[in-house]
Parts: C-alpha cells; structure tokens; sequence
C-alpha cells in the first residue's frame, strides 16, 4: 500500500535524518542500518547498496521496507495454529447479534449477522421464540432457495411485553440519553456491510430484507423478548449465517441459541437449521473425536457450524434471557417462562452444550461444557481468591462465556473483555453496535485474524507444569511520545455543517492515551495521559515533546495488554462537547518500537480513515 506523508509528518521525519546524519552531508549506510535496526526493531534488513543516502532515498526505504513504519506488527505463522483444542483459544463474540441499536427499542435484522461475520465474528447469538402460527413439524414449504421455490412473507406481530420487564424499568432512560450508532466492520475497511447498507443492496438485487417481511406463518421468530424490539425470522438469520458465515474464513462458527420457543417450535428450528445450513451445521460428532473425551481442534472443524444449547431445561435456574428482561425464572408461569428443550435441539449440542452454573462443577472437566455467566456474577465470583484460582485453571480446559450485564447496559454498553479474558474465558460477547472503548479492545485482539486468538502461555490445556499462580508476567516500562497527525478525521457535526473543511484553525485535536494492564488496586493507578490541543487535522507538537511515560508497571502479560489512543475535538471548553473523533487501540505484544505511524479509526463507523498519528514509541519488557 502507497503510503503519505502530509507536512507536519514529514517534518518530523526531517528531524530525525538530521539528528541521524549529524554534521554529515548524507546519512551513512551504517547510520541507515542502526536506525532500522536498533530504533526500529528491524529483524531482517533488505540489502542497501549505496554508501550513503539523501533525505528522499532515506524515506523511501523507511516507508517501504516491511514492518519499518507502521506500529502493529504483523502477525506471525505460530500466531495462526489450529492445532490446539477449541478452549485454547479466544474467540471474537457478539451479543444480542440481531439488534441494530440499544437492547430495549432497536431493530432486529439478518443483516447484523452478516456484518459482524463479516468482520471476523465467530460466536454469534440468537434468541428465538414461537412464531405467529405454531404448526406440528413437517417437511418445510420453505425449502432451500436451490429448489427455486418462492416464500410468502408476512408480517409480525409486536412483541409483548413482560410485565417486569427490563423495558418497564429504563425505557426513558433509553430514550433521553442513548445515541444510537449504526452497526459497523471494526478493524478491516472493505469486509463488512452496516447492516442497512446491506439491505439497499439487498434491495438492488430484487429481493427484500426488511425485518417486517422476513417471518413465516408457523416458523420461529428472533427479538430481545419483553421489549420493544422489531422481529426478524428465523429462517431469514439462518439463511444470512450461511451466506456470510465461510465467504473468507473457514474457521468454525458457535451459534449460541436462547430459546424461548415451545417444543413443537423447536423441532422446527432444528428443521430449519437442517436445510438452510446443510453440509455446514455439525449434527454428529466427528469420527475419532468423542464429546465425552476430547474437544475438536480448529482444522477439523473448518466450514463448520456448532450449536450452543442447553441440554435440558431447569426449573429453578435464571436464564440468560429471563436476567436481560431484569425479572425473576418464576414471572411467566410455572417453568420460569422457559420450556424444556426437546430431545432434537439438545442433540446439537455435541461439543458446546450450554450448562447451568455451580460453583462445585469448577473443578470438574467436560470437553463440551459452556458456563455462560453474567458479568456482575463473575465478578462476584472473583471476590473469593480461591474461586479466582478455580476460575482460571478451569478455563484451561473447559468453556466460558461472560454476557453483558443485564440490568446496565440496556444502552448497548460493554465490558472491558480484557478482564475477562486474564481470566481464561474464551468467549465475552460484546454489542458490536457500540463504538465504545470494550469494543475497541475487542477490534485490537482481533485485528487481522479470524476469529480464533490462540491463548498466551500459561492459560492452555496443555499449559499444567504451570500453575496458575505462576502464569508468565513481566514488568513494563513504556514511554510514547506523540509528535504530530496527518489527515486527521472531523466529527461528524462538522462533517454535516461543513465546518473545519480546508484546515480550519478552530479544529483542536487532543490525543488521550490509556494503558489498560491488570490493576491490582485501581485506586492507586493513573494509566491515562493526554496531550495540549493541536491545531488543524494536520498537527504538529514538536520533535522534542516530553514522552508519555507508564514505568514500572507490573504483572503485564503482553498478549492481554492493550494501549488505547483517542482524538478527541477540543474546539469547545465544555468536556461533554469534545466529541471522539478518531482512535487507535493496540495488543501490547504487538505495538512496535521506534518512530511509528498509528493507522486512525473513524469513531462513527470504526472504519479505517486516512488519519494517522505519528509517535515514537519506547518498550521494554522485564
């Protein structure tokens, strides 16, 4: 890729051949090969075959030569080892995946399922529930689009609302303050569609995706039940998995089901399943691989659709979708408002089967079991230093998945997944409408990979001559200087009216740097530092600016720490009118040293911009 530099860039560029060539003419080609080495970090260094070298051939090398100028480095081949076991790895989660906006009022779509596949989600959601017209199971009317058969649509009813719903409680808080965003691709600026851009060209193809006309009399339905959500059809979310699900990825996809539907419904969605997902949905365990024994490794399940599900349904147990509604297991009849599964749905539970948390099951092994926990309750959990410990050795060798708090983050917020996943959990699923700082984490673990994170040392199955307690973690010492900005992106209040276009000077860019590491005593621990106001979205803040500086910062595991940067619009003195208008999030282990350019996310789409930042970054590990 062609790479830029605007003038205040190329200014400090200027500098540092400068301060290189010293009282020289022309840079050496020893002084060219320290730098690229040394403050660099350059391993392996392309043949120079001149003696020396101008401003212009110095730049030219350093912006051409690999892993020379852009500060993530790129991922190595042992970094994509499908070999081990699935709980070896971190997988990229969603929640609630079929809502557009917040959990109380927002669209359900199809679409949602196709944007965050897109971008490299492989742990999605589904909650489902009876359709308009329950019918006993027959071969559907609605066979595979192969057979050229027509659908009929209809349109849904509302949903109803529970009578202590979560809705009941928040609604005018949702509406006064949540600012909705659309769904958006996070790290890669060409894999994914917002979910309404999908629809237009859906749209343009001839065929229609709204989610009013997406059910089918008799099939099962998708919404947040107990809100005010729109409906979408089973059916239709199914069929939008398999076409986006395996487009660029091979790697498998956990379909974790909420189901509220009745019995007779349930044979239908595993009906539905069956046809829209044929040749993908794993029905039968693998040749070689018993449930009971082992879990499969990724290569063998590529192209491959695994089923989360309950087994059995219990009575006295709080549901995930029962605790998102805020009300207790017993307000909607006798069986706490959710049915038994049947004996059909249960069956695809092969190696990821849904099970009810109790503390006593920690420290027993099951290849395929999941606790799914909210996150207040694993919190709680980890009060007890022993249960900690418990936690994470357990989550060496079993699944986890830790769901948003239910009765918070009704606005679409998130959690900081980087808590959890110091924990060993492997699936924390986040609302991927929300461009907020757990979602720009979660972009930074998974930037340019599919999905699946092979854990760092000391948190895999394999990992038993170390006890957890012994997990491999070093002392940080960090310094980041930051000296200018290129093209930087307005807001979109000034994108819409115009203003700031051509350099306007009331444009104040401000960067803020936060570290997020372990923090044993939040109280006493600032890892957040901020610039003065620049000018324009080409800022310069000099050669010599004091560095930011993170010393001694202990029991850092690189691979779980990240360094978060924010472009924040300080034109105005009021805190609540300096809106973000770019930012950057890195994985510790792979934020390179030296003079570096810091690629910039739109903060409204979480698309890749044309701002950069360029810093001078200091590591060191112990």
């Amino acid at each position: 890729m062609r790479k830029h530099c605007h003038e205040s860039v190329r200014r400090q560029t200027e500098r540092i051949y400068d301060d290189l060539r010293g009282k020289d003419g022309r840079l050496s080609r020893g002084k060219l090969l320290d730098f690229l080495r040394q403050t660099q970090g350059v391993a392996e260094v392309e043949p120079l075959q001149a003696e020396s070298y101008s401003f212009q051939e110095f730049l030219y090398i350093w912006l051409n030569h690999d892993d020379a100028w852009g500060a993530v480095r790129s991922l190595r081949s042992d970094e994509d080892d499908e070999t081990k076991p699935m709980s070896n790895y971190f997988i990229s989660s969603s929640h609630n995946t079929y809502l557009e906006g917040n959990q109380l009022l927002s669209r359900s779509s199809a679409e949602a399922y196709t944007a965050v596949l897109g971008s490299g989600c492989r742990c999605i959601e589904i909650d489902v529930w009876n359709g308009s017209t329950v019918r006993t199971p027959s071969r559907s009317p609605h066979p595979h689009p192969k057979s050229g058969h027509r659908r009929h649509l209809s349109s849904p009813s509302l949903p109803r609302l529970a009578p202590d719903s979560l809705f009941n409680r928040h609604i005018r808080a949702a509406s006064t303050n949540e600012t909705e965003r659309p769904l958006i691709e996070p790290r890669d600026s060409g894999t994914t569609l917002d979910p309404r851009e999908a629809r237009s060209r859906g749209h343009s193809r001839g065929r229609s995706r709204d989610s009013s006309r997406s059910t089918v009399p008799g099939e099962p339905v998708v919404h947040h039940h107990g809100t005010m959500t729109t409906t979408v059809g089973f059916r239709e979310v199914c069929r939008a998995i398999r076409e986006s699900a395996f487009k660029k990825n091979p790697l498998p996809v956990i379909v974790s089901l909420e189901v509220g539907a009745e019995s007779e419904q349930q044979k239908v969605m595993v009906q539905i399943m069956k046809e829209e997902w044929d040749g993908l949905l794993l029905d039968k365990p693998l040749d070689g691989c018993d449930p009971a024994q082992r879990q499969p490794t990724l290569q063998e399940l590529h192209h491959k659709i695994l089923i989360k599900v309950k087994r059995q349904a219990t009575d006295d147990c709080l549901t995930e979708a029962e605790a998102e509604r805020g009300q207790s297991s017993q307000v909607e009849g006798p069986r706490g408002g959710k049915p038994p599964i049947c004996e059909e749905l249960a069956a695809l539970g092969i190696y990821t089967h849904s099970e009810h948390f109790e503390e006593h099951k920690l420290g027993t092994r099951s290849a395929s079991r999941i606790f799914s926990l909210s996150e207040p309750a694993f919190s709680d959990l980890l009060k007890d230093s022993d249960k900690s410990r418990s936690i994470l050795e357990h989550n060496r060798h079993c699944f986890m998945r830790i769901y948003p708090n239910p009765y918070t983050r009704f606005n679409s917020s998130n959690p900081n997944p980087s808590f959890h996943w110091r924990r060993g959990v492997q699936m924390v699923a986040m609302n991927w409408q929300n461009s907020d700082k757990g979602m720009m984490i979660n972009d930074a673990m998974f930037a340019d990979t599919r999905g699946w994170v092979l854990k760092p040392r000391g948190y895999r199955s394999d990992d038993c001559e170390i006890d957890v307690d012994a997990i491999p973690r070093k002392t940080l010492d960090l310094k980041i200087s930051v000296l200018a900005g290129q093209f930087l992106p307005l807001s979109e209040a000034r994108r819409m009216s115009g203003i700031g276009v051509g350099g306007d000077r009331k444009f104040r860019p401000q960067v803020k740097i936060d570290l997020h590491v372990e923090k044993p005593n939040r109280s006493s621990e600032n890892n957040s530092r901020e610039t003065v106001p620049g000018e324009t979205e080409n800022p310069d803040w000099g050669h010599n600016v004091a560095p930011f500086e993170f010393l001694d910062v202990k029991n850092v595991v690189e691979e779980l720490s990240f360094l978060r940067l924010r472009v924040e619009d300080r034109s105005s003195s009021r805190v609540r009118d300096t809106p973000l208008v770019a930012w950057a999030c890195i994985r510790l282990d792979r934020l390179q040293p030296g003079y570096r350019c810091v690629d910039l996310f739109d903060a409204t789409t979480r698309r890749k911009s044309h701002g950069q930042l360029f810093v001078k970054v200091e590591k060191t590990l112990r």
